[in-house]
């Protein structure tokens, strides 16, 4: 049946068609010539494409090369924005396109028709030199090169349907426009995958010069420097370990070794086998609700986490079950999908779950969550491939409990419950990140479920859940910010990292620090905390918990005892039980609308505090942090014994538990 935003235009071909339509139903009525039906997993993927791609087309401006999406406006200007809505939404298309027609739904043709067509039409106004829609030239370091990049990979998935209908001189225009980004400088990230591929299309396509073969080889070199260990990346200039590993390193990489690895397929074999390795362990990152933990910049792009999936299942280079990896994809899809993530006509907005543009980065625009795009990967396989016929395999997070060390980026994953939580030893909030938000990378723990809060302005504050902060004398508050992993294994994980920040805008550089080494260690739904501190000037410290998401702001009571916290009705508890040198307790909270929301994930939220008294010097600091929804784990521990390199702890519930490690220090009375 078709959908009803084509069904007018479908009832009137049929009618011109006539008596050919009775022909040509009398002729599929043989079951000799009827088409095999789409599998079932297949059809969802393209429905749930449609379901983005549909109410974009009443959007559709003859002649024009954008869309009005609503959202913010970011710093990257007008022209980058513009295009951003044209190309992000052109890839959604491009793996829709692609995919095998559903001869049973005759709106499909017709939706095809309508998509190919109109952004084949945006590519030649966008890209006609003073033009009214034109988005001109890139510039050095410019956001325009990121989505030329983009548009260039995109011709390559859906080349039938996008580039090859464009005569001649339209083909000559976009390449044209396409090669005003050859000399420009990009910035020292993933984004010299842009440059690689801009270069590649116009090469493979005629429009190739002398010198680009070096540059695509130098900006490899650089990306590859970047290499930390099993198919893990520090992201350039940005110094962190996040989703880029997946929306971009080993996405781009599978994309050229797919295109252009005859070229040099000794580096189309590396970039393989890193994704191969890539994906052993980020597995683990994937509840068994689909959800992944929120954490790093961009989480505005959504499923775009499932990106390589698809493409390593295409090139043979994942050693997963393939049910195991549909299951994940699925699920992370419509994890997403399930939430209020589309606004009412139906266009993505920026945020996590739901609406929540005070998460974005000063380059999210209106266009950004369709990076998303990238997650429909599965896409590219046919319909007949083991991938869409194999039965489901349970996720790493539905098996049970259990730890996963990823120590290439300092980052370990958990499942308990069937959530996940990622403990993050490696990833440091570096100078430009600061202007994202630091909560992003400087938090203890990134759990599913339970998200965290940000802090604004962006720039200078920390948001206090899941973290150890300081707040000085004057009540500025600093967060973590360089970090070095020391030890990540499947029974703990330790660092040593740096709070405070020296740079100012207004005045000389400041000398607020303290150092801190850290252990962490785990048992269910709790997270044993030990920190070792050397303040260099009298301040509080101040180790908050979960940031509790509250759907409403009535149904929570507060938590008092040995471990203090909040529990609501539907979001279940957060607590803190202090162990050492945290006899303050403090909240942070949302419980009405006086104040602005900064919970990710919900419109309210609390989170339990405990605090030093004002300290100078050397000292130690331990506690319990517990969030989740069964009442007999909530129950608090007992610390039994306190010994050097030993501890024990008692739980009423849980049992004894013995963290072992030199880095535990002699704390009995």
């Amino acid at each position: 049946m078709p959908s009803p935003l084509f069904r007018r235009e479908f009832l009137q071909r049929a009618a011109v068609a006539g008596a050919g339509v009775l022909v040509n139903r009398s002729f599929a009525a043989s079951p000799a010539a009827r088409p095999a039906p789409l599998p079932a997993a297949y059809r969802h993927w393209q429905a749930q494409a449609r379901r983005l791609l549909e109410p974009l087309v009443p959007l559709f401006q003859p002649g024009h090369a954008s869309l009005p999406l609503p959202g913010p406006a970011s710093a990257n200007g007008v022209a980058a924005d513009r295009l951003e809505t044209f190309a992000r939404p052109m890839l959604l298309a491009a793996h829709f396109l692609q995919s095998q027609s559903d001869a049973a739904d005759p709106s499909d043709a017709i939706l095809r028709e309508r998509l190919a067509g109109w952004f084949r039409r945006g590519l030649v106004a966008g890209t006609t030199p003073g033009g009214p829609h034109s988005w001109g030239p890139d510039a050095n370091y410019h956001q325009l090169h990121v989505e030329m990049g983009l548009v260039a990979l995109t011709l390559q998935v859906a080349p039938t349907q996008l580039w090859e209908p464009l005569t001649g001189p339209e083909q000559d225009q976009v390449a044209g426009w396409l090669a005003s980004a050859r000399h420009s400088g990009y910035v020292d990230n993933n984004h010299y995958f842009m440059g690689i591929h801009l270069l590649e299309f116009l090469d493979r396509h005629g429009y190739g010069r002398p010198g680009d073969r070096a540059r695509v080889d130098e900006y490899f070199a650089r990306l590859e420097r970047m290499h930390c260990g099993e198919g893990w990346f520090q992201d350039g200039i940005n110094q962190a370990f996040d989703y880029y590993n997946a929306y971009a390193f080993n996405f781009y990489g599978l994309w050229w070794s797919r295109l252009h690895g005859d070229r040099d397929p000794m580096r189309a074999r590396r970039w393989r086998e890193w994704a191969r390795q890539f994906l052993a362990g980020y597995q683990h990152f994937f509840a068994a609700s689909g959800e992944h933990p929120a954490f790093g910049r961009s989480i505005t792009y959504r499923f775009n986490s499932v990106a390589p999936f698809g493409l390593a299942v295409l090139l043979g280079c994942t050693d997963l079950p393939l049910g195991l990896v549909r299951r994940l994809c699925t699920r992370n899809l419509d994890f997403f999908l399930a939430q209020p993530v589309l606004s009412q006509r139906g266009t993505f907005t920026v945020g996590w779950i739901d609406r929540f543009e005070e998460s974005a980065e000063l380059y999210t625009g209106a266009g950004s969550p369709y990076w998303a795009a990238k997650g429909f990967s599965p896409l590219l396989l046919p319909p007949e491939h083991r991938f869409w016929h194999e039965p489901d395999v349970p996720l790493p997070s539905e098996r049970g409990d259990g730890a996963y060390p990823l120590p290439a980026a300092g980052l370990l994953l958990r499942h308990t419950g069937g959530e996940v939580e990622l403990l993050n030893a490696g990833s440091q909030v570096s100078h430009t990140n600061l202007r994202y938000g630091a909560w992003k990378w400087s938090k203890t723990a990134y759990r599913t479920n339970c998200a965290f809060t940000c802090s604004f302005p962006a720039q200078t504050t920390w948001s206090p859940d899941s973290a150890l902060t300081m707040r000085l004398e004057d009540g500025r508050v600093f967060g973590r910010h360089s970090t070095v992993a020391l030890e990540v294994t499947n029974t703990h994980v330790r660092y040593s990292w740096a709070l405070g920040f020296a740079w100012r805008a207004d005045g000389p550089p400041e000398q607020n620090h303290v150092g801190v080494d850290t252990c962490l260690w785990w048992n269910r739904g709790w997270l044993l905390q030990v920190h070792r501190f050397e303040a260099w000037q009298p301040i509080e410290l101040r180790l908050g918990g979960y940031a509790l998401p509250l759907p409403t702001s009535d149904g929570t009571r507060r938590i008092e005892g040995p471990a203090f916290g909040s529990w609501h009705t539907s979001s279940g508890g957060s607590l803190v039980q202090p162990l050492v040198g945290l006899p303050r307790r403090e909240w942070d909270e949302r419980l009405d609308e006086h104040s602005p929301r900064r919970h990710l994930a919900a419109p309210y939220h609390t989170t339990p505090i405990a605090a030093s008294e004002r300290v100078n010097g050397s000292g130690w600091l331990a506690a319990m942090v517990w969030t989740g929804h069964d009442v007999n784990e909530a129950q608090p521990w007992r610390l039994v014994r306190a010994a050097a390199g030993g501890w024990q702890l008692s739980h009423t519930h849980l049992g004894h538990w013995n963290p072992q490690h030199a880095f535990l220090p002699d704390l009995s009375p």
